[in-house]
């Protein structure tokens, strides 16, 4: 099965304190351990580098299946 990463940067800071995350790709992983990175767009200006990967939700996961793109 292939589990599906998000690549994450944090982007900035709301009223509230909470931090706001912005999608630049994702990872992906194949059952022999394989991995995979795809890079939409980089970030600029104040990006200090770092990228998170995050476990892609049920929401997005669907959305992927119902593509007809096999990155492999």
């Amino acid at each position: 099965m292939l589990k599906v990463y998000d690549l994450l940067y944090r982007k900035a800071e709301n009223n509230e304190g909470k931090t706001q995350w912005e999608k630049v790709g994702v990872l992906l992983e194949k059952e022999n351990g394989k991995m995979s990175v795809k890079i939409d767009f980089l970030p600029i200006g104040q990006w200090d580098g770092w990228l998170v990967v995050a476990e892609r939700r049920a929401s997005e996961k669907k959305q992927d299946s119902d593509s007809d793109a096999q990155p492999f």
